[in-house]
């Protein structure tokens, strides 16, 4: 006789059911409720926004497709379950998940653009980068003649600093843009702040880190120490005395990521792992600054800068208290910022300015670029201020006409099929080849 059925089989298979069903039901359920605090994931994204219904959208399964893109990125415990996955590959294989960051040595970061303009990847000619650096004195000459002090700080690049943490790589092409660049900057005496130089001499003389093991820009520490050489180059430069500034104390040290500032953890922050990633102790200075004394001076200054030029602001306040309050950012020489931080833009646009008025009414003009960024020619900026002062006569624009037609004249039919805009492009390339010769013949008078 068979024995009858236990009372609790029903039970047992209900919770078993239900337990098989708890991974699919907590996901929807946290997205709804919000039982659990997630904390928010490092980065820029966009989140996809609620997409409105229409039945054409519905036929074409466009609805369908911005409907489930919208709840993903609404889906409970999505955060926890990204960090998870970025942890296992981090920690099993090296890979991050962040598009752009390189795992090195020792577990510190890089950024690839860094690492290709250590390595001489970026290629420039180097009759192209000796137009660039005539150019720049060319602006240094003519801002001179108006009374205003010019500088060009070159900011340390990451991978050249410390390549024995880089990843595995190959030997470093001879002839960098920061070789040739260099090289002809101190050639045509144009004034330049390298602080790669200045990096590499500090590596093995200061108590503390130059650069965060996940951080791409200058650490605290190091920005401070920039802009206490910085000062003093612009004072010599302007011919003016800034207020003075001291150190108080010993320097503060950080050994947690949740207390690094401002950009020492700017790669860290967008690995999005599910633990903490070591950081190696970093120190930030206290400094106190006085109002100005007899004698000394608040000089406007206008700095055209990547984003390094933010560290002499953000670690401790140099550019706002040494410097009037109408000085600007002109940040990649496009958006205008106040110079505390990245958080203030006024609202303009470089090229709505007046940019007689915003260079005349400064004492001082700084450029800040970082290696990577040379090829970019100064954002445009150096450009613009010798076409301000260089404006092309009517023999000018009829030579650089002249020599486009013939350039076009050459071209074969190929290229005519292959560039629909090759006019175009042919009188860009007379105009820089005209240009160049005038800087040229300009030198050498």
């Amino acid at each position: 006789m068979a024995s009858a059925p236990s009372p609790t089989a029903p039970l047992a298979k209900r919770l078993l059911l239900g337990l098989l069903l708890l991974p699919l039901l907590l996901p929807p359920l946290q997205a709804k409720l919000h039982w659990l605090p997630e904390p928010a994931l490092g980065g820029a994204f966009d989140m996809a926004p609620n997409p409105d219904f229409s039945w054409d959208d519905l036929v074409t399964n466009t609805f369908q497709t911005r409907l489930e893109k919208y709840l993903e990125d609404r889906i409970g415990f999505r955060s926890f379950l990204i960090r998870s996955r970025n942890q296992l590959l981090y920690s099993a294989f090296g890979v991050t998940q962040a598009e752009g960051i390189k795992k090195g040595k020792n577990g510190v970061l890089f950024m690839p653009n860094y690492i290709r303009a250590y390595l001489g990847q970026d290629r420039m000619e180097e009759a192209d980068l000796r137009f660039r650096v005539q150019r720049l004195k060319s602006l240094q000459r003519d801002l001179a003649q108006r009374g205003i002090s010019f500088l060009f700080v070159l900011a340390p690049n990451k991978a050249r600093f410390e390549p024995e943490n880089l990843p595995p790589h190959p030997a470093p092409l001879p002839g960098s843009i920061y070789d040739i660049f260099t090289e002809r900057m101190h050639a045509d005496s144009v004034h330049l702040l390298d602080c790669v130089a200045l990096f590499e001499r500090w590596k093995h003389t200061k108590p503390y880190l130059l650069f965060p093991r996940g951080g791409t820009h200058w650490s605290g520490y190091g920005a401070t120490l920039v802009a206490d050489t910085l000062l003093r180059r612009l004072e010599a430069l302007g011919g003016y005395q800034l207020p003075s500034y001291r150190e108080v104390g010993r320097p503060s040290i950080v050994r947690s990521s949740d207390s690094l500032r401002w950009t020492d953890n700017d790669l860290n922050v967008v690995l999005n792992l599910l633990l903490r990633q070591e950081t190696t102790p970093l120190a930030y200075r206290h400094l106190q600054f006085d109002e100005p004394r007899p004698g000394q001076t608040r000089p406007s200054v206008l700095l055209v800068s990547d984003s390094f030029g933010w560290g002499l602001m953000q670690f401790a306040p140099y550019i706002q208290k040494e410097f009037s309050p109408d000085s600007r950012v002109w940040f990649y020489n496009r958006t205008v910022y106040l110079p505390d931080s990245t958080s203030h833009p006024t609202g303009e646009e470089v090229g709505a300015l007046d940019l007689r008025q915003q260079l005349e009414s400064r004492r001082t003009v700084v450029i800040i670029m970082t290696e990577h960024n040379l090829a970019q020619n100064e954002f445009g900026f150096t450009d613009q201020v010798y076409r301000l002062y260089h404006p092309m006569t009517d023999a000018d624009r009829a030579a650089i006409d002249q020599r486009a037609a013939a350039l076009l004249k050459e071209a074969s039919w190929e290229d005519q099929a292959k560039d629909h805009d090759l006019a175009q492009h042919l009188h860009d390339k007379a105009q820089q080849q005209y240009e160049r010769e005038q800087m040229q013949q300009a030198a050498n008078r």
